[in-house]
């Protein structure tokens, strides 16, 4: 009996070991990933299950990898395809200046060439810039969008630094440290040209107005953790201006909020996608007692 109980112990732990090599490296996945031609640059971008397109938008200087938390479970209910934007991950660049516009551009023309249609798009820092240039200049390509600690300005729009000191061993340094240390490597990789033109990026754009997020048709969920880097009067403000809205502020989050807690937000983005929006009256109760 003591001799069976072992054996099933260690086919258990070659079972789990096994299932740790086989771990799919997301952002470098040669039996998926795949180029294309866009614009005037390649394109890489990987796909996983089937149903309705999401398409996954990471941040500055990052990669697909970012995403490696929602992938797996995104791709249950959906088609995903995630994309390495200009510049960065495996895509090339151009002698263009880097904006949001052109890279919105770059992701419109990705959804044409993939014959997607309109598709869902989840924006993660400056990914969910893109995605708001994507919604304002290419609306029929947008369904719903999902953004991650976006803003909409360059100007005054990052919190003032303060005095806090976190223990290292704290639970969520502990937890975003791999991921902090994959995107450190990322970024060790980008030439000194590239990480110019992409740090010009963020101080010149994105200069959107008010005025042209009310343009903005589609239904949004502004996403922001309560310890963000983005100032919580600038997120209120780009959710305020979308004309179709809804507002996700996460406690004791910050702007790794898709890391910190890839099991709300994971929940949040699919029941978010699956829920037929609707707008709220703010008054609905007052009325309905009158």
């Amino acid at each position: 009996m003591k001799t069976i109980i072992l054996f099933v112990v260690f086919l258990v732990a070659v079972s789990c070991d096994n299932s740790t090599k086989k771990q799919i490296d997301y952002g470098s996945n040669n039996k998926v990933g795949k180029y294309i031609d866009i614009n005037d640059i390649k394109v890489y971008y990987e796909v996983y299950g089937e149903g309705e397109p999401l398409l996954l938008l990471h941040g500055n200087s990052g990669s697909i990898n970012g995403f490696e938390y929602q992938i797996p479970e995104l791709s249950k209910k959906f088609k995903v395809i995630a994309v390495d934007s200009r510049a960065q991950g495996r895509t090339s660049d151009s002698e263009k200046e880097i904006t949001y516009a052109l890279m919105a551009s770059d992701m419109s023309e990705l959804i044409e060439k993939l014959k997607l249609g309109s598709v869902y798009v989840a924006g993660w820092s400056d990914g969910g810039n893109i995605g708001l240039e994507l919604a304002l200049n290419h609306p029929d390509k947008v369904k719903k969008l999902i953004t991650f600690g976006a803003n909409f300005t360059w100007e005054n729009f990052l919190v003032p630094p303060d005095s806090v000191i976190m223990d290292p061993n704290d639970p969520l340094i502990v937890r975003v440290s791999p991921v902090l240390q994959k995107y450190k490597t990322g970024m060790d990789k980008i030439s000194p040209e590239i990480k110019k033109k992409l740090t010009a990026l963020m101080e010149k754009y994105p200069n959107l107005t008010k005025e042209q997020l009310k343009q903005i048709k589609i239904p949004v969920l502004v996403v922001v953790g309560d310890h963000d880097l983005i100032k919580l009067d600038h997120t209120v403000a780009l959710f305020t201006s979308l004309p179709h809205a809804q507002l996700f502020i996460v406690p004791s989050a910050s702007h790794m909020v898709v890391i910190e807690q890839p099991e709300l937000i994971n929940n949040e983005i699919i029941k978010f996608l699956n829920t037929a929006y609707r707008d709220i009256d703010s008054y609905y109760l007052l009325k309905f007692l009158q």
